[in-house]
């Protein structure tokens, strides 16, 4: 971890200009002399240069004071490189003395109440942090005897419980103070004692509830490591991953927050990136929703019009295949020359759209797979709808090769990208559309081979996915189906 953020520091290097108050921040380390020393600032996660000083022959060095809207969590940046951290907040003037030999433990703070207050408070759990491990050593030594580790696993709830209590009694003791929100962040909510052992009550309470302990009018908060973290497991490991769920549970979240704050921006740019860059399937639905929702020109203040433009594209590029709408029907051409159409010609339950370029690489691994697979298949259930961009030639020769005569293969004449005037009679005409001939854009086909699974409705159910999963995913979705009509023939009786 310490070497990730040193790393974040060495790369993202920006320096601020000096310093705008007369309250300096003032240090002595010992075993440091004649060094250049930084100022690190966080944002969320990572850490950014904020400042530069350097230290005399005895360690004494020291900053100058920042304003209010750049307060926050900061870091100390040694030669070595070694850090510590520091709150910067509320005003106070600085002065901390300490030892590289232990830079933390070591710390006497002299001077500002939320150092102090951080410090010991990383003393408390430095100490029950030696219990914890205790514990957990005593469990595993007597793993297969019950009684025992039933006792152990109520202390180390215990010590849990103690951990809050200490927590809880800082905040209530500081009620104005900054390092005290911080560690405000860290406390979970509680469920009541009635519905506790309920998982799932216990569970919507704790999701309800999870940014009860957070001023989230508190900008100061984005300017430190522990709200990223209690956002990003709120996002990726505490609400259930479906699209759907996840843009109400951020909607809710969002409707909180000030428009034009520094914690709306970070909230709402880090949901969008996630939901951008995320593995899981369908999970571009809550990259488009977020687009269409926050990324507007009173909202997103902190973007400028092309870079809006850019984002909104990327948005445009996903909105046509997201999981649970109908696909655009695609209309395209055979290599006999005849102009077939995922809606209106293919008349299996389910079809296979299976994007290839017969230069790709991974296509040529994957297509024998989805050949092979197709060979004994149930015709009647499943159709695969075979798309190239290629040329007629190159096409038929990477069908004959990998034997592809079971499935349809289709694509666009060479004349439709030579000649405007024949692609736009071929659209007049109604033998194809334009997002047939833009398929490439229509279904966001940046890369192949690229599989996409359509209903009987040809709404997309899946996508993204490898040849091997097809078979599993129709099954379950055959599955889900069967359960559905049967619990609807339930109800009607």
């Amino acid at each position: 971890m310490k070497n990730s953020i040193l790393l974040a520091v060495s790369l993202l290097i920006y320096l601020t200009g000096s310093a705008q108050t007369e309250n300096p921040y003032v240090f002595k380390i010992n075993g440091v002399s004649d060094s250049t020393i930084y100022l690190a600032n966080y944002y969320g996660e990572k850490l950014y240069y904020a400042d530069t000083t350097r230290a005399d022959a005895n360690g004494n060095f020291s900053f100058k004071g920042l304003e209010e809207e750049k307060e926050g969590k900061y870091a100390v940046v040694l030669p070595g490189p070694r850090y510590f951290e520091i709150i910067i907040a509320d005003g106070e003037e600085i002065e901390m003395h300490s030892d590289t030999a232990d830079l933390t433990g070591g710390m006497n703070v002299l001077k500002s109440e939320n150092n102090t207050i951080v410090y010991e408070y990383m003393d408390y759990l430095k100490e029950r942090r030696t219990e914890r491990e205790k514990l957990l050593e005593k469990l595993e030594a007597n793993e297969g005897k019950p009684r025992v580790t039933k006792k152990i696993k109520e202390e180390y709830n215990a010590l849990n419980d103690k951990v809050t209590a200490y927590q809880k009694k800082i905040v209530d003791e500081n009620p104005d103070k900054f390092a005290a929100k911080e560690i405000a962040v860290s406390i979970d909510p509680e469920p009541p004692v009635e519905i506790r052992d309920d998982k799932t009550k216990a569970y919507y309470y704790y999701k309800k509830h999870y940014f009860d302990n957070i001023d989230l009018k508190d900008d100061r908060l984005v300017r430190t490591p522990v709200f990223h973290g209690k956002l990003d497991n709120f996002l990726n490991k505490t609400l259930i991953q479906d699209p759907d769920t996840v843009t109400d549970a951020m909607d809710q979240l969002i409707e909180k927050l000030e428009p034009g704050s520094d914690m709306f921006k970070y909230v709402v740019h880090y949901a969008t990136y996630n939901f951008e860059t995320s593995q899981i399937m369908g999970m571009d639905k809550a990259f488009v929703h977020m687009v269409d929702t926050y990324y507007t020109n009173d909202l997103a203040f902190w973007m400028d019009e092309e870079r809006l433009e850019t984002i909104r594209e990327k948005a445009d590029q996903k909105r046509y295949t997201l999981i649970g709408f109908e696909a655009p029907e695609l209309i395209l051409q055979d290599t006999a020359g005849t102009w077939v159409s995922t809606h209106r010609d293919l008349k299996e339950k389910y079809v296979v759209l299976f994007f290839y370029d017969p230069d790709c690489g991974h296509c040529k691994k994957e297509t024998p797979k989805l050949v092979e697979f197709y060979k004994d298949y149930d015709k009647d259930l499943l159709g695969i709808y075979a798309v190239s961009s290629d040329n007629l030639d190159k096409r038929k020769k990477f069908i004959e090769k990998y034997e592809m005569d079971s499935i349809y293969n289709v694509g666009i004449p060479q004349k439709a990208f030579d000649d405007a005037d024949f692609a736009t009679r071929l659209i007049t005409t109604g033998k194809s559309n334009l997002k047939s001939l833009k398929y490439q854009e229509t279904f966001d086909v940046f890369s192949t081979p690229k599989v996409i699974i359509l209903d009987e409705n040809r709404e997309i159910r899946a996508k993204d996915i490898g040849v091997d999963k097809i078979a599993e995913l129709i099954e379950r979705f055959e599955k889900m189906d069967a359960d559905e009509k049967a619990s609807k023939g339930a109800m009607d009786n």
